[in-house]
């Protein structure tokens, strides 16, 4: 993966087949304890007509340095990474964490942004006290039953290990300092004021940002849409590739073409 040096700290990204002119740039930002495989199923789908970008926020992935214990903190990261890299403007794709993110830097750098979608996430993330007091007391055990809860129930059990892998990667403090920052994520006050075209997504098994998350997002933000996809949960576009890729590329490619709800309940 390239490297790019952002306030000092080596961040790692991916970039799919090298930059091409006139396609749009599009940002993915994983969530808590993530890293590029969150967005692995995207990777072949998107680099046919966009030109997408993975970041691993620091501490995360092969990125250096410490992570952070407030949103506000990791979207200058990512702002500062947009300007490094030279982008003009861009799309911005979210999920969980990295959705607060977006909405942070929706709010307060809206000027680089083209369209956002929010995946997995909600204007207020507040965290289970087990979380974070299990990340100190028991790092793996807690590993392992956050990762099960991210998933439905549907979910193979390869994919919940591979998933499991990947987080057990992030070093405790840094997984703490995300769910911390999540915990004190709080903009339902303010979501309002996001005015770009935005895309809401979500699992309609989704645990951890339920989808009533979701639809407070959308009764907010007057130019969304939102998309609920069955028979998956908060890893949505893990579960459901195939649905997740062609909703987010449509509204990549065409933007907003009403709002609807699918599959709520």
């Amino acid at each position: 993966m390239p490297i790019v040096r952002i306030n000092g700290k080596p961040i790692h990204y991916w970039v799919g087949g090298g930059s091409v002119a006139g396609k749009e740039v599009v940002l993915f930002i994983h969530g808590a304890g993530g890293s590029q495989f969150s967005w692995s199923c995207q990777k072949d789908f998107f680099e046919k007509q966009f030109n997408p970008v993975i970041i691993e926020l620091p501490g995360h992935g092969e990125s250096g340095g410490e992570g952070e214990e407030e949103i506000g903190r990791y979207a200058e990261h990512v702002y500062a990474f947009v300007k490094t890299m030279g982008f003009s403007e861009v799309s911005l794709v979210g999920h969980s964490m990295g959705g607060a993110i977006v909405q942070t830097l929706a709010l307060t750098h809206g000027e680089v942004i083209k369209k956002i979608a929010l995946v997995g996430t909600g204007a207020k993330l507040r965290v289970f006290p087990m979380i974070l007091e299990g990340i100190k007391a028991n790092f793996e055990e807690t590993v392992q039953k956050i990762v099960r809860f991210a998933y439905s129930r549907k979910a193979s059990s390869d994919l919940i290990e591979k998933g499991i892998s990947d987080m057990m990667r992030c070093q405790p403090e840094v997984l703490y300092g995300d769910f911390l920052a999540c915990d004190r994520f709080d903009i339902m006050a303010e979501v309002e004021k996001i005015d770009l075209p935005t895309l809401i997504l979500c699992g309609d098994e989704d645990e951890l940002t339920p989808v009533k998350y979701s639809q407070f997002l959308h009764s907010r933000m007057k130019r969304s849409r939102i998309e609920i996809l069955p028979n998956a949960g908060h890893m949505v576009m893990m579960e459901a590739p195939q649905a997740f890729n062609e909703k987010l590329g449509d509204f990549l490619l065409k933007g907003l073409k009403g709002s609807r709800i699918q599959g709520a309940k």
